[in-house]
């Protein structure tokens, strides 16, 4: 038998390993193009010149032979909402699909296709950051050393995952661990065509040690990051600062090896550091290569008069609290600091808070609600008694009647478990969030786990970032006054 292939359709071919190519360690080796034959088995696979595409869902080209620890590098084009993802540590069972790890390869925009991005270790540190467009080439990397798994897009690192020693895993997925196995490349949808060439493996040694996680702690909060990482559930901290020396890599370091995506944003309003459409650019341009959600946070009521539409609509979401407004009286409050508010009635107070929030919510052109339902000091230890169910639905007719998300607040530990319950019956979206006020605060979003627990919250009922042409600052436009 010929190992030479000159056929322009491979089509549900089988090739004998003998006729596979044995590669030496530590030498890197094209294994596409003119050597496709030697390295790998297709199932409707085309070849043209050196790049395979990818055409049908369940296409597939699968190596003949299995690899311990290895690195791949390939260059990869999605057309028009193709999806597919990068297998490795397989084993030979149901066609060599079972078993070991999976990277996603997605370009496609929010709330289309997969939720997962490329770059994702599908179901164990999953990306949900766009990392690439679609009819663009990006370059795909996947390193395996001992225990030690990490995966880049253009080179930048996007996951990274260390397996410890018995990894828990939900029922369906014991076998997503690592061994000696296949790999494969393989399209997982019917849009588009999925495009490969210049396909670069390099096998490494076996005696590579294992490394330790000197990150993640699987306690209470560990395991539920685990369980939802299994679930594909939307583990975003969508409120971030880099504050207090707290630098982007770290919070990515921090993001990979627990599991969790991060949303970053600058204050931007009166007296902060943001404050007109030339400082926001200017941060946009100096974070929109980080890895990321760039987000703008809204500080006060003014924010509407000064900023412009186009550079807000740059931003993945937007969103602002309702703890600076004015008064009844004129008086400009910041509810955070006890030596500006002021509460001479405290029913008065709280009948004028709910009204201040369903004024922003219905027209300010935000996303989400953050630090919601927060009481100042003087009065937050009467936070149940205060939030009455009549005041809860207010605000919660108002997210939904204008498609605001609510934030699960970590830092101030809010809403409360009856408003979120509510919230959900009603329909509203929701998101997780920090606030952090530096690096020794940023936590692993623990009150927002207990909450999901707690209230049964689902993959459903998450947030996930407006497409760019459909944000709400392009449709709403800004509000010709100040609204509160």
């Amino acid at each position: 038998m010929k190992c030479n292939l000159n056929f322009f359709l491979i089509s549900t071919l089988v090739l004998f390993s003998s006729c596979s190519a044995r590669l030496k360690t530590g030498e890197e080796t094209i294994v596409s193009g003119e050597a496709f034959d030697k390295f790998w088995t297709g199932r409707q696979v085309n070849r043209y010149g050196d790049s395979l595409s990818l055409t049908d869902k369940e296409s597939q080209m699968t190596s003949l032979n299995k690899y311990l620890n290895f690195t791949v590098y390939a260059e990869i084009l999605t057309q028009s909402g193709a999806e597919g993802k990068f297998s490795f540590h397989m084993h030979d069972e149901k066609d060599g699909s079972s078993g070991g790890y999976s990277v996603i390869l997605n370009s496609s925009d929010y709330r289309s296709g997969n939720n997962q991005k490329s770059g994702s270790l599908a179901f164990i540190r999953n990306n949900f950051i766009k990392t690439t467009n679609d009819n663009e080439w990006f370059t795909l990397g996947v390193s395996v050393k001992a225990n030690h798994i990490l995966v880049t897009v253009n080179d930048k690192l996007i996951s990274e995952y260390i397996e410890p020693g018995l990894p828990d895993r939900i029922t369906g997925m014991e076998e997503m661990v690592l061994s000696k196995g296949l790999i494969a490349f393989e399209k997982t949808n019917e849009q588009g065509v999925l495009i490969i060439r210049n396909i670069k493996l390099t096998v490494l040694g076996k005696n590579i040690p294992v490394e330790k996680d000197t990150i993640f702690v699987n306690d209470s909060t560990g395991e539920m990051l685990t369980l939802l990482n299994q679930q594909a559930f939307p583990v975003i901290d969508y409120h971030a600062h880099l504050k207090g020396g707290l630098t982007t890599e770290q919070l990515s370091v921090n993001g990979r090896l627990n599991g969790i995506n991060y949303g970053v944003a600058p204050n931007c309003g009166l007296n902060f550091p943001v404050t007109n459409d030339s400082t926001l650019i200017a941060y946009y341009n100096e974070m929109k290569s980080a890895h990321v959600f760039n987000a703008m946070q809204c500080e006060g009521r003014e924010w509407v008069k000064l900023f412009s539409p186009e550079p807000v609509a740059d931003f993945d979401y937007i969103f602002t609290d309702a703890m600076t407004w004015t008064d009844h009286k004129g008086r400009r409050m910041r509810l955070w600091m006890p030596e500006e508010t002021v509460i001479e009635d405290e029913q008065q107070f709280m009948d004028m808070l709910t009204s201040k929030i369903v004024a922003i919510l219905s027209q300010e052109p935000v996303d989400i609600y953050v630090n919601p339902t927060f009481l100042p000091p003087p009065i937050a230890e009467n936070y149940d008694r205060l939030w009455t169910p009549e005041r809860m639905d207010k605000v919660i007719k108002a997210l939904v009647d204008n498609d605001v998300a609510l934030e699960i607040n970590s830092r101030y530990k809010i809403p409360g478990l009856a408003f979120i319950k509510r919230a959900k019956a009603a329909g509203v979206k929701f998101t997780l969030g920090t606030n952090n006020a530096g690096k020794d605060d940023l936590g692993r979003l623990e009150y927002s786990l207990k909450i999901i627990r707690e209230a049964g919250i689902e993959t459903s009922d998450m947030f996930i970032p407006r497409p760019a042409g459909d944000k709400k600052i392009s449709k709403m436009g800004l509000p010709s006054k100040v609204t509160g």
